[in-house]
């Protein structure tokens, strides 16, 4: 199988990198606190020292990182060893404007697709992940098979369009969290119970979002799967292209709890 190099190993990284040791790939990984990547060298990965050692001879090159700076930080160390032909597929959630930044960054002979995924850790593990791709059929083409093991992966318009997709997605979904969480406050301000304030609101537009809900406020020390920190990036990431006070309150509701120190646990914890 072709060699592919993936770069970032958080939660979600690491674990679809592993899913690519097991369907046999040729794999390098690279992450900056290089302990995340033992479990993976035990596995049989190859572990490089810096980005520009994970990419040199990839056909296939997987970011998985925090954001956009970190994005075009890490590529612009390994830009200088890509592989004539490689194409680069960012799965992060970074937004348009950092893609279109990556793409002049990015030597003129190596692809890129912008594939952001959709899920959470439990569908990383379980290669289900839903995957937008944006970019030229002739680079998607090269990337789809590795995208493949990772989830449902389809090319759905040109350099840019998964990055926007993975924006709109994600606003609606954490928007509503949050409008949910203020309506469990408001149900407590006026006596009811939670569990009656949630069989109300499964007649309303959160209803797609209450298992998670019921989930959360059960367990409210469960396992994290989208940590409330990259939310509230993501929605920066879309205010910073529509002026709005709905996804601004929710970004800064977000920011408010970042600041109280709860941006490492699970984004869901806005309805506690």
């Amino acid at each position: 199988m072709i060699k592919v190099a993936f770069l970032g190993l958080g939660s979600m990284g690491a674990l679809m990198a592993g899913r690519l040791l097991d369907a046999g790939y040729d794999l390098t990984v690279w992450n900056r606190s290089a302990e995340r990547a033992a479990p993976l060298a035990e596995a049989g990965a190859k572990v490089a020292a810096s980005p520009a050692e994970a990419v040199a001879g990839a056909a296939v090159v997987v970011t998985m990182l925090t954001d956009g700076a970190a994005v075009l930080s890490v590529l612009s160390e390994a830009a200088p060893a890509l592989e004539p032909g490689a194409v680069v597929a960012e799965m992060s959630t970074i937004g348009p404007g950092a893609v279109a930044e990556l793409r002049a960054l990015l030597p003129a002979g190596v692809g890129l697709v912008d594939a952001p995924v959709r899920g959470s850790l439990p569908k990383a593990a379980a290669g289900t992940l839903g995957i937008g791709a944006g970019g030229s059929e002739a680079d998607f083409a090269v990337c789809q098979p590795v995208l493949g093991v990772l989830g449902t992966a389809s090319l759905i318009g040109p350099l840019g369009t998964g990055a926007a997709a993975k924006l709109v997605v994600n606003a609606v979904n954490i928007a509503a969290f949050t409008i949910a969480g203020e309506a469990l406050a408001l149900s407590t301000q006026l006596g009811m119970s939670q569990e009656l304030a949630v069989e109300t609101l499964k007649d309303t537009a959160v209803s797609f979002i209450l298992p998670r809900v019921e989930a959360r406020l059960a367990n409210p020390e469960a396992p994290v799967d989208f940590a409330l920190g990259l939310a509230a990036k993501d929605m920066r990431l879309a205010t910073e292209v529509r002026d709005s006070a709905v996804l601004a309150a929710t970004r800064d509701e977000l920011a408010a709890r970042e600041e109280r120190g709860d941006g490492p646990k699970d984004f869901s914890s806005v309805v506690l």
